[in-house]
Parts: structure tokens; sequence; C-alpha cells
């Protein structure tokens, strides 16, 4: 049986709890600065990737995050749950984010929904 394409951004869509934005952001793995393509309150699409994490590994990683005002960095533990080579992404999923790291990347999210950019 094959799926039709966008049955499957439906199936990727229906495993997040959070609408995905591609607002800018970096994580830091290791001491390695990547781009993050795209996240949400619950995970984050690394672009470029070229590390040695695969499913089902995890790392600590820092998130900087460029709010208004000062920027807020973050330490958090993510789960690999995809690697795709096609376009050489990491998809991660947070770990026991605290109120603080939770409340800096919501206050992010609104303000890049504030102006139009999320």
């Amino acid at each position: 049986m094959q799926h039709h394409p966008t049955a499957h951004l439906a199936e990727a869509a229906d495993r997040r709890g959070h609408r995905r934005i591609s607002a800018p952001m970096t994580i830091v793995i290791g001491n390695t600065p990547y781009a993050i393509d795209n996240w949400s309150l619950d995970g984050m699409k690394i672009a470029n990737y070229y590390g040695a994490l695969q499913p089902p590994d995890r790392a600590e990683v820092k998130v900087l995050v460029p709010t208004a005002g000062p920027g807020a960095l973050f330490q958090a533990t993510a789960e690999v749950k995809r690697y795709d080579p096609s376009d050489v992404s990491l998809s991660i999923a947070l770990e026991g984010l605290d109120m603080l790291a939770r409340a800096t990347l919501n206050r992010y999210l609104h303000e890049r929904m504030a102006h139009g950019q999320a």
C-alpha cells in the first residue's frame, strides 16, 4: 500500500503536540552550534546536522533564544527522534524543561506571532 505524500505530513503532525514554527534559534550540542530549522514547545528540527547522534540517543543541549531585550539561554536534555539523511537534519524531543525554559520559549513564540514572523 502506497502512502500519499501528504499522508506522511499528517502523520508527523499527529505525533506533535504543538504547532511548529520557523523562528530562528540556535542549539549547542557539545561545543558545536547548529541552526534550528523549526521548533515547537516539544521539540526541534536541527538543520545541517553532521554530528554523531542517532535515534534513540540522548544528549545535554543548550538552547539560545533571541528574545526581545536580552537573549535567553537554557539547558535541556534532548532525545533524538529522527535523523533524515536526505536533508541532513536531526529531530529531537526536549525533555524535562523547567518552568523558566518553557516560559522563555512561549514568550519568544508570542513575540514572533505578534510581529507576523511565526
